[in-house]
């Protein structure tokens, strides 16, 4: 986890305040753990954060995250 202006960050890039995982106690938190590989892979790969790396979005996102998003940002697309 990181703190972006403020705010808490988790490894996964999710505001932790917001996520309704955190918000339940389900978090396995930040740490490397068995639950959730993205902070072992993180630390691993010297990020702190997912987007960072060069490799994102990687196999470990795809099972996390909502496909069309993923793809969406790997696209060249533009909002708006």
């Amino acid at each position: 986890m990181v703190k972006i202006n403020g705010a808490e960050i988790s490894v996964c890039g999710i505001c932790c305040t917001k996520c309704p995982k955190y918000i339940k106690k389900h978090c396995s938190g930040c740490g490397p753990n068995d639950v959730c590989k993205m902070p072992g892979c993180a630390k691993s790969k010297g990020v702190s954060i997912c987007f960072e790396c060069k490799e994102f979005p990687c196999k470990l996102n795809y099972k996390f995250f909502q496909k069309s998003w993923l793809d969406f940002l790997k696209s060249d697309k533009i909002v708006g």
